[in-house]
């Protein structure tokens, strides 16, 4: 079984290396706020949260909210690099019958920016921020009792001063249990959908279409720009127990140890692997540690400061009903310097 183990992680980060494509995508999408993960015990996990079961699924894995057996609430905040600020809100509850629905806003701001011109380029004393946001839709079920599917539809909006972008898109999920020691297999496809283009009040201009022409009045048009796709996310995820109720290297109902991989391939960014091992403590504390590195790199420019080492805590409370559950995480992503980001998870 342990030789099952180590074939499925090789085989899942081949399979996407093999959809690698010989030309650089870095840079070709739109709405990248859409690509920071969520959770601060994921973040812990080198962002290798495609098949944890839970809340955090809404934006993970869709399928993954199937396991939510009561009315959930989920808060993440990431404090990032260039004064910008992350936040993730989520809520679901079970339908019964093995169907949840939930509901997940995703908003990312900075501080506030000066406004500079070619007249002032020191600034012109006004100012603006930056105010992302999608809010998606979550319906999870399980076909059966080890596999679960998921769709989540949100609508998306991307802004810079007075111009904003819109568009829709969906997340798709499985999350299969194998039975076998603890190992669960997943795959999810994120912001599947139409493509963005900024408007608003600056793009317009003033245009006199025959100037010739004495008396020809002046008319007002919009300047249209260019359309840009979403970041389309491809995940495969593997978790195995290794110590636990079903480890695979010794059994334990107070100590749990369970190692966990994804892949994921973005249309606009480069292959990458995660990995992340996570020990839990009588499900009160957990320790956790990961990796988040690229699998293919076409040259030195593109492998520079694309790694990122993590580690977090957890701490888990429940009380008269109420399960109280708080993560911390600390990524270093070298040149771009490190994020801290916090999580809390209410059960009611």
């Amino acid at each position: 079984m342990r030789k099952l183990t180590i074939v499925l992680l090789v085989a899942t980060v081949w399979v996407l290396t093999s959809w690698a494509q010989e030309n650089s995508r870095v840079g070709t999408c739109a709405a990248q706020f859409l690509k920071v993960g969520v959770g601060a015990r994921a973040a812990a996990l080198g962002e290798s949260g495609t098949a944890a079961p839970g809340i955090t699924g809404l934006y993970w894995n869709p399928a993954a909210v199937a396991a939510v057996d009561r009315l959930s609430a989920f808060f993440s905040y990431s404090s990032m690099y260039a004064g910008l600020s992350h936040n993730f809100l989520g809520l679901a509850y079970p339908l019964g019958a093995g169907s949840t629905v939930g509901v997940g806003i995703t908003y990312m701001t900075s501080d506030d920016i000066e406004i500079t011109t070619v007249d002032m380029p020191q600034g012109t004393g006004a100012f603006y921020s930056l105010s992302n946001y999608a809010v998606g839709l979550t319906f999870a079920r399980y076909m059966t009792d080890r596999l679960s599917l998921g769709i989540t539809a949100k609508f998306i909006q991307e802004g810079i001063y007075r111009e904003k972008a819109r568009t829709i898109a969906v997340d798709l999920g499985s999350l299969l249990d194998t039975g076998l020691l603890g190992m669960k297999l997943a795959m999810s496809l994120s912001n599947f959908g139409g493509n963005m283009r900024l408007s608003g009040p600056d793009l317009r201009v003033s245009h006199t279409r025959w100037p010739e022409y004495t008396g020809n009045p002046t008319r007002y048009a919009d300047l249209s720009t260019e359309v840009w796709p979403l970041p389309m996310i491809f995940r495969m995820g593997i978790s195995s127990s290794l110590v636990g109720v079903d480890g695979q290297l010794a059994k334990s109902e107070s100590n749990e140890v369970t190692v966990y991989a994804d892949a994921t391939d973005t249309n606009d960014s480069l292959l990458r692997s995660n990995f992340g091992v996570e020990y839990v403590w009588n499900n009160i504390i957990a320790l956790r540690g990961g990796y988040r590195g690229v699998v293919l790199a076409h040259d030195e420019y593109e492998t520079y400061n694309t790694s990122s080492y993590a580690a977090g805590v957890g701490l888990h409370y429940a009380v008269a009903g109420l399960d109280l559950t708080l993560d911390y995480a600390y990524t270093d992503y070298q040149i771009l310097g490190n994020t801290q980001q916090l999580s809390i998870t209410l059960k009611f």
